[in-house]
């Protein structure tokens, strides 16, 4: 066994450190979006935008990450990533308009998205595939922190001392890792020195911009509008003539022959229908939860605080599960279990129990914590060695495409609905009160429309989860099929 030149355990802290503050720079945002649409005086459809342009940046950038940890030492990138993910940071925190807070946003989503595609990368570089359920048990526990301290303290920062400061609780954590990259981090991903396809970025870069957001404006415009079916049309001809081009160069930016092993599509599939529920739910409660039951951000951000804990204390037992080879029943239990806590969330009322969506949506969590991040592993472990770059970035821009249309289209028809239910404005001069109320019971049906579609997307996992099989090494027919 080669000795190591690097110390395993410091590295992985750094790895574990950064997807800690990506992870949390999300959920803390969720709670405080109500105050930032009230702050700017922004719609629903538009403050979407601090969520799905963040996810539409990283999924651009994650196909070039397979590139980049191929081609330049793997420590830079994370020191480099890990700069800009600061620099995105600051400029939120001084943000004094959406426009400045969006470019912030975006900046941000450049560093977030290198190192996503790079986090399970090195994971499973730096770990044997015997190994192979240590990066799944890790990131889960990271999963599970993150949301179970960013919500809640999220909702304290939003109401004492504003929700500015939510950019600037994460500003230390991101300057620790970046210190401790420059010392700990080593270049440990293999390197083939391939050349980047410019043409395959530009066309990656315009198809995903613009198929997201012909999606996002249909919030606006409705599906069938020239503002919206034009661009999304338009993006995903683009996206096709990618895919053509990966298929066809002799070095391509994403190697999508991994996509012909069915163990890793599928596994995809599902880490982007789980990522789908997460965000579309974490987007909607706190919504819910403070503009219909007036809840502030703090109470709101202590209803979350149970579920994320799940995920904490339950994230061990998913990776020891996939180490087992039980991978498949450990999906499949989690999708299921995902599905019907989703469907059981899309009947709350106004006089629903708060305990009651408390225990749904910790519910929900047991099952996110048995689908992604086993189906992360059950991806990476059907494919050779060499290509585990490639196996990340296919799996993570899977889920992040998938993450960012899901929430796109989820966010529309909560909108559509709600706006369809909505009284008209001169109701409010004949009784404030029932207008406010009849604002709330709007709200709320464009809540259980969109938990609707997504019980069905959990519906159509639970069928793909099914055509998993149970594999510690790649098959014959995977090594045969990426000849």
């Amino acid at each position: 066994m080669k000795k190591l030149t690097y110390h395993r355990g410091l590295l992985v802290t750094v790895v574990l450190i950064s997807a800690f503050v990506s992870m949390l720079n999300q959920t803390v945002l969720s709670v405080a979006q109500p105050a930032i649409m009230q702050a700017f005086n922004v719609t629903v459809s538009t403050a979407t935008w601090l969520s799905t342009g963040y996810s539409l940046i990283g999924g651009i950038l994650i196909p070039i990450t397979a590139w980049l940890a191929d081609r330049f030492n793997t420590k830079r990138l994370v020191v480099v990533s890990l700069g800009i993910f600061l620099a995105g940071t600051i400029v939120s925190f001084l943000s004094g308009d959406f426009a400045t807070l969006l470019t912030g946003r975006l900046v941000q989503a450049v560093g977030a998205g290198v190192l996503s595609g790079l986090s399970m990368t090195i994971l499973f570089s730096v770990y044997d595939r015997s190994e192979a359920g240590k990066p799944t048990m890790l990131l889960g526990i990271i999963f599970g922190l993150a949301p179970a301290i960013g919500p809640t303290l999220a909702g304290y920062i939003v109401d004492t001392i504003g929700w500015h400061w939510i950019f600037g609780l994460t500003l230390p954590i991101i300057a620790l890792a970046l210190l401790l990259a420059v010392f700990f981090m080593a270049d440990v991903v293999p390197h083939i020195g391939t050349k980047l396809d410019a043409l395959s970025v530009l066309l990656s870069t315009v198809g995903f911009g613009c198929l997201l957001y012909g999606v996002s404006e249909t919030s606006d415009y409705g599906w069938i509008n020239v503002h919206s079916s034009l661009p999304a049309l338009f993006g995903g001809l683009v996206v096709a003539a990618w895919v053509w081009r990966q298929l066809v160069i002799d070095n391509p930016m994403l190697e999508l022959r991994i996509f012909k092993v069915q163990n890793f599509s599928v596994a995809s599939v599902i880490s982007a229908i789980a990522q789908i529920s997460m965000v579309a739910v974490e987007f909607i409660l706190p919504l819910y939860m403070q503009n219909a039951r007036d809840m502030t951000a703090l109470q709101s951000g202590l209803t979350l605080l149970p579920g994320a804990l799940v995920m904490f204390l339950l994230a061990p037992l998913s990776g020891s599960l996939v180490e087992k080879n039980k991978g498949r029943q450990t999906i499949i239990f989690g999708v299921m279990v995902m599905t019907i806590s989703t469907l059981a969330l899309s009947f709350m009322t106004l006089t629903t129990p708060i305990w009651s969506v408390m225990a749904l949506y910790a519910l929900r969590n047991v099952g996110l914590t048995f689908a992604m991040m086993p189906s992360g592993t059950m991806a990476m472990n059907a494919l050779p060695k060499k290509f585990v770059s490639h196996g990340s970035a296919g799996n993570n821009v899977t889920r992040q495409v998938g993450a960012a249309f899901g929430t796109a289209a989820l966010i529309s028809v909560m909108q559509s609905v709600a706006t369809s239910y909505s009284p008209a404005t001169s109701a409010l001069k004949l009784n404030a009160a029932k207008y406010a109320r009849d604002m709330h019971l709007a709200l709320i049906h464009g809540a259980q429309a969109a938990l609707w579609l997504a019980t069905l997307v959990g519906v159509l996992g639970i069928g793909a989860a099914l055509l998993l099989n149970n594999s510690d090494t790649p098959t014959e027919k995977a090594t045969d099929n990426l000849a």
